[in-house]
């Protein structure tokens, strides 16, 4: 017998009508939820067609204001374009450039825009990239850069020895300085380099040249017109600069018209070298055309001879330069004018501590150019303001690269060919207001000669014989 329920017959089930009534209200909040994603406009992107990029190109003008970046050793010019990274615009845009840009005060630059999906930077600027090339080098600083020598190419032992240095100490304790074996600790070990043939100036850049480039380069170049740094002081910034700037015109007193140029910043030397088509050595360069093929001690030999540079000794010498070439006995090998002495000389290089027992780890290094950055860049040379021991061919000082300092000065190099032909006649030494004798290439260590004039009376005189190596 089968089941029958109180109260009436049932012979067919009410599934439909349940799902019926669920049904409904389901369908009725589903329209709900999709209108307000719609509306919010959250529709996943897979369910919209994909919409392809909009390409444009066009060009904008840029209004730039110099800037200084202490942690970027070169800005990059002007010249080049910024690449610029766009999208639709219903989006921003962004800028991808190298910083800092670098431009004079209120210099319109052309900007070119390209529309991409990944920014892309642009190229780094090595420190020795010249600005220019040498054919557009303004013919007056043609004019007045210096005469070069030729400095062959070869391998040397470069750095020194602990029983160099104990020596050199010695003698330095003898003549009353204050010398000690750890300012030379930057300069072991001895390791061989080899470098390529280059042309080296003569001598030192001297500040009847510097004023010139400062006025090919026009008013206020020297506040932020090298690299987009300070170039050097004028007595507008300090009174114991030289260099006088009337809002128009660079100009130098008579007297130090041939002195070499100090108080430059490296940003200085490095603007200077490559506006006359040239660039600032390397310290291995720098090393090669000082001692030669026989690893000299000085420019002239392995003797120290008070008489073949200026440095503050004997005690009673005047403090200050003295007119470039004025110990033409005190040239070195190849001819080139105190590497010893009257004012240090920047190198392209970093400075590092350490870097010579890198190189010499690493074996024989080919053309090296120094750590890839640093805080300071290489000083070659000793001054004026320093005891003899500093002015060995081996020995290194650094300084910020930023900073004026009155015992601080330069000079060029070129690659081969040099560039001193002008209608295929070599340029005269008269054309500097210098008269300057070419020494054989000869060791001079027992030769004498005296300065040729006096140097200008210079106040505030400090030493720093008693800095360490690396203190400059």
């Amino acid at each position: 017998m089968s089941y029958r329920p109180i109260g009436g017959r049932r012979n067919r089930s009410a599934a439909w009508q349940w799902g019926l009534i669920g049904f409904i209200p389901g369908l009725f909040c589903g329209v709900i939820v999709m209108a307000a994603v719609v509306l919010e406009g959250t529709v996943p992107a897979y369910f919209l067609p994909t919409q392809a990029p909009e390409v444009f190109t066009t060009v904008v003008h840029v209004v730039m204001t110099p800037t200084e970046d202490p942690n970027q050793p070169t800005a990059t010019p002007v010249s080049q374009f910024i690449v610029v990274t766009a999208t639709p615009d219903s989006q921003p845009v962004t800028v991808a450039q190298p910083t800092p840009i670098q431009a004079a005060s209120n210099e319109i630059v052309s900007v070119q825009v390209q529309a991409t999906q990944v920014p892309t930077a642009a190229p780094p600027v090595s420190p020795t990239e010249p600005l220019q090339p040498a054919d557009t080098v303004p013919e007056v600083l043609i004019l007045v850069r210096s005469l070069t020598v030729s400095i062959p190419g070869g391998t040397i032992s470069m750095g020194t020895t602990p029983v160099e240095v104990a020596e050199a100490v010695n003698e330095c304790t003898r003549d009353g300085g204050t010398c000690e074996a750890s300012y030379a600790f930057d300069s072991y070990p001895a390791h061989e380099v080899t470098v390529d043939s280059f042309q080296m100036e003569i001598t030192e850049v001297t500040f009847d040249q510097y004023v010139a480039f400062l006025n090919v380069r026009g008013p206020d170049t020297h506040v932020n017109g090298c690299s987009g740094f300070p170039c050097i002081q004028t007595q507008n910034e300090s009174p114991d600069a030289p260099i006088i700037f009337d809002g128009a015109n660079y100009s130098i007193g008579t007297g130090l018209r041939p002195h070499p140029v100090y108080g430059v910043t490296y940003y200085g030397a490095l603007t200077y070298c490559e506006a006359v088509g040239r660039r600032l050595p390397t310290e291995a360069e720098w090393e090669r055309a000082a001692r030669a093929d026989d690893g000299r001690i000085y420019p002239w030999g392995n003797r120290w001879d008070n008489a073949l540079a200026k440095t503050n000794r004997p005690l009673d010498t005047p403090p200050g330069s003295f007119p470039v070439g004025s110990y033409p006995n005190g040239a070195s090998f190849y001819g080139a004018y105190d590497l010893a002495g009257n004012v240090a000389e920047w190198v392209s290089d970093w400075y590092s501590e350490r870097y010579y027992e890198e190189q010499a780890a690493a074996g024989v290094a080919v053309n090296p150019k120094g750590p890839v950055a640093g805080q300071e860049k290489v000083l070659r040379g000793g001054s004026w303001n320093s005891v003899p021991f500093f002015s060995r061919a081996v020995h290194r000082q650094s300084g910020d690269p930023k900073v004026f300092q009155r015992w601080v000065g330069f000079r060029c190099v070129a690659d081969p060919p040099n560039a001193d032909l002008i209608g295929g006649a070599e340029l005269n030494p008269a054309t500097l207001g210098l008269d300057v004798p070419t020494p054989a290439p000869q060791d001079l260590a027992n030769a004498n000669s005296q300065p040729t004039q006096p140097p200008p009376p210079e106040a505030g005189r400090t030493d720093d014989s008693s800095t360490s190596s690396s203190a400059g």
